[in-house]
C-alpha cells in the first residue's frame, strides 16, 4: 500500500494559531473540495491550535457569525473528516448529504459527525458561534483494515448515524486529541498520531466496514422501535434506564440489550449516556446553572450529575462555556 501521507509542510513549525480566512481555506486543499463557502460573512474564523501527524491532521477552530452562512464541500477520495463540538452545537444548524451517501434530508447536527471520502455535504446555520475539533484521516488508515475499499451508499440509517454520530469511543479519542492539543506534554504529536490510528479501528467496528455490506444489519431493532428509543432519551424527561426503555419497546431486558448493540454498534448504556451528554451540554451552553441541568435530568444531586457528564465526556459541567448571545 505505500507510505502514508508525510506530515503536511504547511503545519511543520508545529501548533499554531492562524487568523486571516484565506490561510485556514489553504489548509484544506488536497483534503476538501469547496464548491461554495460564505466564510467571509464570518465576523471571525480562528484557528487556535493545529497539529499535523502522519496520516492527517487535527484543529482546533472558533467561529462566530452574526449572518446566516452555507456552506457546500466534499471530501477528496483518500480521506474521512470528523468534527466534534466543544461547545452546545446551535440545534439551529443543519447538515445534508448530498454524493453518493446521499438519502437523509437537512439534519441538526448533533455533538459529533464523520463525513467519509467522496462525500458531498451541506452545512447551514444562522447566526451564531462554534468551537469544535476538526480532524482529517488519510483513507489508508482505514482501508489497512479491510479486505478492499468500502463503497458509501444510499442507506439511510447510516447516513443519518454519520451526521449524528455521538458518545462511544470515537468521541472518546477525539477529546483525548484535544486534551494533546489544549495542553500539550511530552510526545504530544506522537499521542496524537496513535490516537489517529485507534480512530481508525473504532470506525471500522463503529460502521461494521469488515462485513459484506456496509450499514447493513442483521438482527437489529425494527425502525419503530428505534424511533421510540430516540424521542425518549432526546426528550425533556429525565434520563430513562434500560428498563423503562425495554418496557417502552415491549422487549426483554436482554433481548434489547442484543438487538440494540447490533443495530447501533453501541451498548443501549453508551447511547443513553452520549444523548445525556448533549442534552447537558446544550443547557450548560444556554447559562442553565449545574444543579437545574443535573434536576432535568433525574440527577439526585449536582455531585452525581458532574461525575456522569465527566464520565461521558472527559469534562466537568464548569468547564462548558455558556454561548454569548449573538
Amino acid at each position: 500500500m505505500g507510505e502514508f501521507c508525510k506530515m503536511d509542510p504547511r503545519f511543520e513549525q508545529g501548533p499554531k494559531a492562524l487568523e486571516r480566512t484565506s490561510d485556514v481555506r489553504s489548509f484544506y486543499d488536497g483534503w476538501l473540495k469547496v464548491e461554495r463557502s460564505t466564510m467571509d460573512r464570518m465576523d471571525e474564523y480562528h484557528v487556535e491550535n493545529v497539529v499535523s501527524f502522519s496520516g492527517g491532521w487535527v484543529a482546533v477552530q472558533q467561529c462566530s457569525w452574526t449572518q446566516p452562512i452555507e456552506n457546500l464541500w466534499t471530501t477528496s477520495n483518500d480521506c474521512y473528516l470528523l468534527d466534534l463540538s466543544l461547545d452546545s452545537r446551535k440545534a439551529m444548524a443543519t447538515a445534508e448529504n448530498l454524493g453518493p451517501g446521499k438519502g437523509v434530508g437537512p439534519e441538526s447536527l448533533g455533538t459529533m459527525y464523520m463525513v467519509p471520502p467522496g462525500q458531498t455535504m451541506r452545512l447551514r446555520a444562522k447566526g451564531g458561534q462554534a468551537r469544535s475539533l476538526r480532524c482529517f484521516l488519510d483513507a489508508r488508515l482505514i482501508e489497512r483494515h479491510l479486505p478492499k475499499p468500502p463503497v458509501w451508499t444510499d442507506h439511510n440509517e447510516t447516513t443519518r448515524d454519520m451526521i449524528k454520530l455521538g458518545g462511544g469511543q470515537i468521541e472518546w479519542l477525539l477529546r483525548r486529541m484535544y486534551r494533546e492539543l489544549h495542553e500539550p506534554d511530552f510526545a504530544s504529536q506522537n499521542m496524537i498520531e496513535n490516537l489517529a490510528r485507534q480512530l481508525a479501528i473504532e470506525i471500522v467496528r463503529r460502521f461494521k466496514l469488515r462485513d459484506a455490506k456496509p450499514g447493513y444489519l442483521v438482527g437489529g431493532l425494527a425502525p419503530w422501535r428505534m424511533r421510540l428509543i430516540q424521542e425518549r432519551v432526546y426528550s425533556d424527561l429525565p434520563v430513562p434506564n434500560l428498563e423503562e426503555l425495554a418496557n417502552l419497546c415491549d422487549m426483554t431486558v436482554r433481548h434489547l440489550s442484543r438487538a440494540f448493540r447490533t443495530e447501533t454498534g453501541l451498548t443501549v448504556g453508551k447511547y443513553v449516556e452520549a444523548a445525556m451528554a448533549e442534552r447537558a451540554r446544550a443547557m450548560l451552553g444556554n447559562g442553565t446553572p449545574v444543579r437545574e441541568v443535573a434536576a432535568n435530568l433525574g440527577y439526585a444531586t449536582s455531585g452525581s450529575f458532574s461525575c456522569a457528564f465527566r464520565r461521558a465526556t472527559g469534562l466537568l459541567p464548569r468547564e462548558v462555556k455558556a454561548v454569548r448571545p449573538s
